[in-house]
C-alpha cells in the first residue's frame, strides 16, 4: 500500500480543546461497531424467521433503538472522520478511493432503507403485530443481507489498511473526534463511565493515557 505525497490538511485545533489519549484506538472500536452490527444482522434475521406466524415485539424495540442509534451514527464516523483521513494517506492512483466511494453509495442506499425498515417495525410494534408479513420478511432479509456484506468488506479491506497506512497523530485525531461526537467513547473507559462523567471531556482530563492537544496531527476533517 502506498502512501500519499500530498501535505496533509490542516483542521482548526479548536476542535480538540483540553487533552487527548495517547493510547488511542479508534480502530478497535470501529471495529467493536462492526461487532454489534453483525449482531444486530442476526437480531433482524432471527424477526425475519419468525414471520408470518411470530412476531417478537421485544426483539422489535431492541433493533430499533439500534437502527436509529448506533448505525447512523457509525455512518457518520466512518464518512465524516475515517474514510477523509484514509484518503490522505494512500496515493491517488490507490484502490482503496474507488472501494471508500463504493462503501459511501452503501450507506446512502442503505440508509433510505435503514429509515423504511426501521417505520415497519416501529409500527408492528405498535399494533402488536404485522399486517404485512412478506412486506417487512423483505425488507428485513434485503438490510441483514446488504449490511452483512457491507461490514465483511470493510473488516477484510478497510480496517486493514488503517491499521497499516495511519499514524499516531492520525489515531489521536480520530479519537479524539470520536470523543468529541454524539457518542464518545475510548479504550480506556467504559461507555458507561463515560455517560456517567458530567462531560467526556473530563474523563479525558482524568485520564493516566492524556497528554495535550497540541500534539494532536490534524486531517482535513470538519466538525
Amino acid at each position: 500500500m502506498s502512501l500519499s505525497n500530498d501535505q496533509t490538511p490542516r483542521v482548526d485545533r479548536r476542535n480538540f480543546p483540553g487533552p487527548t489519549c495517547q493510547t488511542p484506538d479508534p480502530i478497535g472500536l470501529i471495529a467493536e461497531e462492526h461487532a454489534l452490527q453483525r449482531e444486530l444482522c442476526d437480531l433482524l434475521e432471527a424477526i425475519a424467521d419468525g414471520l408470518p406466524h411470530r412476531f417478537d415485539t421485544g426483539l422489535a424495540v431492541i433493533a430499533v433503538s439500534i437502527l436509529e442509534g448506533s448505525v447512523p451514527r457509525h455512518m457518520r464516523l466512518e464518512e465524516e472522520a475515517l474514510f477523509p483521513v484514509l484518503r490522505n494517506r494512500v496515493a491517488l492512483e490507490d484502490p482503496l478511493h474507488a472501494a471508500l466511494a463504493c462503501l459511501e453509495e452503501e450507506h446512502e442506499r442503505d440508509g433510505a432503507s435503514l429509515v423504511e425498515l426501521t417505520d415497519g417495525l416501529k409500527t408492528a410494534a405498535q399494533q402488536g403485530s404485522v399486517q404485512n408479513a412478506d412486506m417487512l420478511g423483505y425488507m428485513l432479509r434485503g438490510y441483514f443481507d446488504s449490511q452483512r456484506r457491507h461490514i465483511a468488506w470493510e473488516d477484510r479491506v478497510v480496517l486493514p489498511v488503517a491499521r497499516q497506512v495511519l499514524t499516531q497523530g492520525d489515531l489521536t485525531s480520530l479519537q479524539a473526534w470520536i470523543m468529541a461526537s454524539d457518542h464518545p467513547r475510548c479504550s480506556q473507559h467504559s461507555v458507561v463511565a463515560i455517560r456517567n462523567a458530567r462531560t467526556e471531556r473530563s474523563v479525558c482530563d482524568r485520564c493516566p493515557s492524556a497528554k495535550s492537544a497540541d500534539n494532536i496531527v490534524p486531517f482535513n476533517v470538519k466538525f
